[in-house]
C-alpha cells in the first residue's frame, strides 16, 4: 500500500496497535491519533513516543514533537536504554534547531554528547559527529568548514559500518556543503548524489529524512547554478510530496529555493504561491529571503508598488535589497537613483558570490545610464568570474558564461558598437535557450532586436521583438512588454499602432478595469473593488481584449503602461 493511501486501514479496539501500523503506512495524521488516544489510556512507552514524535513533525506540529521526544528521552534513560535516549536528544536537538532555537538546539547537543561519552556508545557516536558537522557550518570560518567536513566524513565512516542510513545521508549532506563551500563543487554535489541514492532507493527509515535531503539538494544545486540537477530533484520532490499529502516536508528556505526554481522556468505564478508560503513559515531572522523572492516577482510583473514593500521588508529582515531595489528604480524610469545604488554598490560588494549576482544588473543601469565605459568594464568582470567558474563544474560556468554574453552585448550596444553586440547578444540568447532559461533569453533577444534595428536589418529586428513579445506575454512581463519598441517595420509594429488608435475607443470604465489588472488584481477582485459582478467583469475583458487586438493580462498591463494608466 503507498505512503498515505489510509482509506483500507480499518481502526481496532487497540489504538497502540493502530498507531504503529498507520505509522508504517505513512497515515501520519491518524497514526498521531491513535498514539494519543492509546497514550490517554497508559502511558506510551519510549519507542511508541517517538513514532508519535515523528508523525507530529512530519504534521508540522513542531512543538507537540518536542514534547513527545523529550517523554521519550526521560523514558530511554529512566530505562538505561543508553542509545535510545542518545538518538532521542539528537531528534530533540534537530526539531529545536528547525524552530530557530539555537540555544536550546546546543543544550540538547550537549546531552546527546555526555550520553553517548558516558554510554562508550560507537554507533550513536556517528549522530554526536553528524550533528557537530551541521553546527560547525552554521560559521562563516574557513576553518570552521573544514572541521565540518571532517566530522561528517568521521560520521559517514561510522553510520555506514553500522548500516545507519538515517545518519550517513545527514552527514553527507553536511560534507557536500562544505566542500561546496570549499569551492570543490564536483565533489560536493557527488556526496549530495550518494546521499539521494539511498533516499530513492528507499534505504531511510524515518521519513523526515527524505524532506530534509530534498530541500537540501535543491538548495546545493542552486548555490552550484546546476539548473538541471535542480529541477530533476524538484520534481523527484514535488512527485514524493503529491504520495504524501498529509506531510510538511519543506519549510522555510526550502519553500524559497521551490519558488526560485519555477521562477527560472517561467512558472511565476507558481513561484509567487511558494515565496507566499514561505513567508509564512520562515522564522523572522530567514524571512527576508521570501520577502526579496517575492519582492522580484512582483517587479518583473509590473506590480511596483507591491515590489517596493516587499524590499523594505527584505532589508527590515537583515536580507539586502539590492540588486532587486536597484532595478526596480530602472524599471519606474529613476535612471539617476539606480545608478547612484549601482556605483555604491560597486565600490561596497566585494565578494565573489556578491559580485556574481551584482553585476549583470550593475551593467544593465550603467548602460541605461549612458555610462557605457563603466558598462563594458562590469561585463569584463563577468567575463572573468566566468573563467575562474569553469574547473568548478558546468552548472556554474554555464550561467554565469550567459550572464557575461549578454552583459556585453548590452554594454556594446550602449557603447554604440552595435555589430559587436549582435555576435555577444546571440550567443547569449542560444546560451540561455540551452539553459531552459525563458525569461532572459526573452530580454536578450529584445536587445537583439533593437541592435539589429540600429545596423539597417528590420526584418531581423523585428523577427527577434515577435519573439520576445511571445516570451512576455507568456511570463507576464509587463515592463518589459511595455518597453518593446513600437516602431519596427513589422507586424508587431503594425499592432502596436493598431492598439495606439483604439485608445480612444475605450470606455472609461474599460480603461478602469485595464488599469486594475495592471495592478494585479483578479476578476474577483476587480469585482469588488468596482462593485460589479465577476461575470461583468470578464465580459468587460473579453471587449478590451477584441479591441485592443490582444489575448492576455500581461498584453492589457502593457497597454496600461504605454497609455499612462498606470
Amino acid at each position: 500500500m503507498a505512503p498515505g493511501s489510509t482509506d483500507r486501514l480499518p481502526a481496532s479496539a487497540r489504538p497502540l496497535d493502530d498507531g504503529r501500523r498507520l505509522y508504517g503506512a505513512g497515515a501520519w495524521k491518524r497514526a498521531l491519533e491513535a498514539f494519543e488516544l492509546a497514550d490517554s489510556v497508559a502511558a506510551l512507552p519510549g519507542p511508541d513516543l517517538m513514532l508519535a514524535g515523528f508523525s507530529a513533525y512530519l504534521l508540522g506540529f513542531e512543538e507537540r514533537s518536542i514534547g513527545l521526544f523529550g517523554r521519550a528521552f526521560r523514558r530511554f534513560l529512566d530505562a538505561h536504554d543508553d542509545a535510545a535516549a542518545a538518538r532521542a536528544a539528537f531528534w530533540l536537538a534537530f526539531a529545536h534547531d528547525s524552530r530557530g532555537d539555537r540555544g536550546r538546539a546546543e543544550a540538547w547537543g550537549r546531552r546527546l554528547a555526555a550520553v553517548v561519552q558516558e554510554g562508550s556508545l560507537t554507533a550513536e557516536r556517528a549522530l554526536l559527529l553528524s550533528g557537530l558537522g551541521h553546527r560547525a557550518l552554521a560559521s562563516p570560518d574557513p576553518a570552521e568548514t573544514h572541521r565540518a567536513l571532517g566530522l561528517s566524513r568521521e560520521a559517514i565512516l561510522i553510520a555506514h559500518g553500522a548500516r545507519d542510513t538515517d545518519t550517513e545521508v545527514f552527514s553527507r549532506l553536511s560534507a557536500g556543503w562544505a566542500l561546496l563551500r570549499l569551492g570543490d563543487a564536483a565533489a560536493g554535489l557527488g556526496e549530495f548524489d550518494e546521499a539521494m541514492a539511498t533516499v530513492t532507493a528507499g534505504e531511510v527509515t524515518i521519513p523526515i529524512v527524505n524532506g530534509v535531503a530534498y530541500c537540501s539538494v535543491i538548495s546545493a544545486s542552486l548555490r552550484a547554478k546546476d539548473l538541471s540537477r535542480a529541477r530533476e530533484w524538484t520534481a523527484a520532490a514535488t512527485d514524493w510530496c503529491e504520495r504524501n499529502r498529509e506531510l510538511v516536508p519543506f519549510r522555510g528556505q526550502c519553500l524559497v529555493h521551490r519558488s526560485e526554481v519555477k521562477m527560472l522556468d517561467g512558472d511565476w505564478a507558481g513561484a509567487l504561491e511558494e515565496a507566499a508560503r514561505a513567508a509564512q513559515r520562515l522564522l523572522p531572522a530567514d524571512a527576508g529571503l521570501a520577502s526579496y523572492q517575492m519582492g522580484e516577482l512582483h517587479r518583473l510583473g509590473g506590480r511596483f508598488a507591491d515590489a517596493e514593500a516587499a524590499y523594505r521588508r527584505a532589508n527590515a529582515a537583515g536580507r539586502r535589497p539590492e540588486p532587486g531595489l536597484m532595478l526596480l528604480r530602472l524599471a519606474q524610469g529613476r535612471v539617476d537613483a539606480a545608478a547612484v545604488s549601482a556605483r555604491r554598490l560597486d565600490a561596497e560588494l566585494t565578494r565573489r558570490s556578491e559580485r556574481e549576482e551584482f553585476l549583470p544588473a550593475y551593467v544593465e543601469v550603467m548602460a541605461a545610464a549612458d555610462d557605457a565605459a563603466a558598462a563594458l568594464a562590469g561585463a569584463r568582470e563577468l567575463a572573468e568570474l566566468a573563467e575562474r567558474a569553469e574547473p568548478e563544474g558546468a552548472g556554474r560556468a554555464g550561467v554565469l558564461r550567459a550572464q557575461a554574453l549578454a552583459a556585453e552585448g548590452t554594454a556594446c550596444c550602449a557603447a554604440g558598437d552595435a555589430a559587436r553586440a549582435v555576435r555577444r547578444l546571440r550567443d547569449a540568447s542560444l546560451a540561455w535557450h540551452g539553459l531552459g532559461m525563458p525569461y532572459p533569453e526573452a530580454r536578450t533577444r529584445a536587445t537583439l532586436g533593437r541592435c539589429y534595428a540600429a545596423l539597417g536589418d528590420h526584418e531581423a529586428a523585428a523577427l527577434e521583438v515577435e519573439a520576445a513579445r511571445a516570451a512576455f506575454e507568456r511570463l507576464g512581463a509587463a515592463p518589459d512588454l511595455a518597453a518593446l519598441p513600437a516602431g519596427t517595420a513589422d507586424p508587431a509594429g503594425a499592432r502596436a499602432g493598431h492598439a495606439a488608435s483604439s485608445a480612444a475607443r475605450l470606455t472609461d470604465r474599460e480603461a478602469e478595469i485595464v488599469r486594475l489588472v495592471a495592478a494585479g488584481l483578479t476578476n474577483r477582485a476587480i469585482a469588488k473593488e468596482l462593485v460589479l459582478s465577476e461575470k461583468t467583469v470578464a465580459r468587460h475583458l473579453a471587449n478590451i481584449y477584441a479591441k485592443l487586438r490582444i489575448a492576455s493580462r500581461a498584453a492589457a498591463t502593457a497597454y496600461a503602461y504605454n497609455h499612462g494608466l498606470v
